[in-house]
């Protein structure tokens, strides 16, 4: 099977799998975990050998969501791997900072594919130029371990503030009594 009808195949799991936990198989979890965690470290690991351990810079933006930070009922595998994204992001970047990587997610918030496809209208679907304006914000932040959701972006520039009130850690601020 080509990389790009797999691809569609697990997408078209998140949605049929908007269910209780309870319902749901481990091979559900499993499927959604290669495509949103093993996916992303396959290519990512390739890539940080081949190319920018040797150059000694770059740039990795995962594609994260909402789900990473907060639960969603009916949406517990998908949480799961976006939490475990989340995760993952967080300790390769501070794997690699010393390397001259940056490494950071974009939450991109609904957005109209041909996966999943929105009702034309529908309020909080993101354009493609707020997508890109986030991606821009992480790649010109000079920040490593952030992460960006692109409706906060569009709320900051609303606002007139600057993009890096958008940008946050992905990391856990320490606790401080």
């Amino acid at each position: 099977m080509g990389w790009h009808r797999y691809f569609n195949k697990q997408c078209r799991r998140v949605t049929e799998n908007e269910r209780p936990l309870l319902s749901l198989s481990s091979d559900d979890l499993r499927g959604i975990l290669d495509l949103n965690v093993v996916g992303v470290h396959a290519v990512t690991s390739a890539v940080l050998r081949h190319a920018m351990l040797p150059a000694g810079s770059g740039k990795i933006v995962n594609i994260s969501s909402r789900a990473g930070k907060v639960g969603l009922p009916n949406y517990s595998h998908y949480c799961a791997s976006k939490f475990a994204l989340e995760g993952l992001t967080a300790a390769l970047a501070e794997e690699v900072k010393e390397e001259g990587i940056e490494v950071n997610t974009l939450s991109p918030g609904m957005v109209n594919t041909q996966s999943f496809p929105k009702p034309e209208g529908k309020k909080g679907v993101r354009s493609a130029e707020s997508i890109e304006d986030s991606l821009f914000a992480l790649l010109d932040g000079g920040v490593t371990s952030h992460y960006i959701h692109a409706d906060e972006l569009d709320e900051a520039r609303a606002k007139g503030l600057e993009d890096r009130v958008a940008l946050k850690p992905i990391r856990e601020v320490p606790f401080s009594p």
